[in-house]
């Protein structure tokens, strides 16, 4: 697993978490996620968005609201537990504060607040 940054038309950063393909591209993970590492301390926090089993390979993208230039995505992907299966699109490590989570269109869905030190948990309807 890897995070690539390219820019965007305009210059801004563009972050991709998974796969980085030869390309330079990040890939759709494959398979479902078993542990993710979350990222969590005095100014950062981590974002869970759990989502309907009909959105397992959609991308979700956010960015801080103030910043809407600093976008970045994650899949949602079937996350194995020991009794059930959950889909979530899982932001692990985030500058706290609040953020945009965009709709496919690129409109706002919904805005959540990422306190440091804290995993946020919202649910992400597409």
């Amino acid at each position: 697993m890897g995070q690539h940054v390219h820019p965007e038309p305009g210059g801004a950063p563009h972050v991709h978490r998974g796969e980085v393909s030869a390309a330079g591209e990040a890939t759709r993970p494959t398979g479902p996620s078993r542990a993710v590492l979350i990222d969590v301390g005095t100014h950062r926090g981590a974002l869970v968005l759990t989502a309907s089993a009909e959105c397992e390979g959609r991308e979700v993208e956010i960015h801080p609201v103030a910043e809407p230039a600093k976008r970045t995505h994650v899949w949602v992907l079937a996350r194995v537990g020991p009794e059930t299966t959950l889909y979530a699109a899982v932001f692990p490590s985030l500058p706290a504060g609040d953020y945009a989570v965009l709709a496919p269109d690129g409109s706002t869905s919904l805005v959540v607040a990422v306190p440091p030190n804290k995993v946020t948990s919202a649910r992400w309807a597409w």
